[in-house]
């Protein structure tokens, strides 16, 4: 393994553990097998290091949700996005912690969830203009009114959901599912449906 990777390698892991405020280079340095002049040689500040790793969560999450084959309908389309976002919640600590349970203080950092918060409501913008919707709002004004309303709830349970683990990942994408579904199912009905 080359330098660069174990110091990413040890950074996630003390990230991990401490979080950021809690993380100090010279504990990455150590557990990178290297001194900490060399970590900053590569890394000039620790804010730099996080927003790599930060940067490179939000990518999987992204990939892991972004890439969902073609649903046959808008509840489809709602349902396994909600199930793929918990899904690599789940199985990726690391990064649950990172994107959904740290507020950054950091202006580095914090410019870094900014831009992964604005791909996410661009993304989802983009599956929603894929449903039909009954609205007086434009239409690119609704997708992204949705989509900001579904990452800004989604981003706060998952950021419960890190509180309280006990509870199944199924049982969280069910509520989760419940709670955002039944407002958007109206707006997605056809107007004999929706009577």
């Amino acid at each position: 393994m080359e330098r660069r990777e174990r110091i990413l390698a040890a950074a996630a892991e003390v990230f991990a553990e401490r979080g950021y405020d809690g993380a100090g280079m010279r504990e990455v340095a150590t557990r990178a097998g290297i001194s900490t002049p060399v970590l900053y040689d590569h890394f000039p500040a620790k804010a730099q290091l996080y927003s790599g790793l930060l940067q490179s969560e939000v990518d999987k999450l992204q990939a892991a949700w972004g890439g969902l084959p073609e649903p046959k309908d808008a509840e489809e389309l709602f349902t396994t996005t909600v199930d793929a976002i918990f899904g690599w919640i789940e199985h990726n600590e690391r990064g649950w912690r990172m994107i959904f349970a740290e507020a950054p203080v950091d202006p580095e950092v914090a410019e870094v969830h900014r831009r992964a918060q604005a791909g996410a409501t661009e993304k989802l913008a983009e599956l929603f203009a894929a449903v039909p919707l009954s609205t007086d709002l434009e239409r690119p004004r609704a997708n992204e009114l949705f989509a900001e309303t579904y990452k800004s709830a989604v981003n706060a349970i998952a950021g419960w959901w890190w509180h309280n683990r006990d509870l199944p990942r199924a049982r969280v994408v069910a509520l989760t599912t419940d709670l955002l579904w039944h407002g958007l199912r109206r707006l997605t009905a056809l107007p004999e449906e929706a009577l």
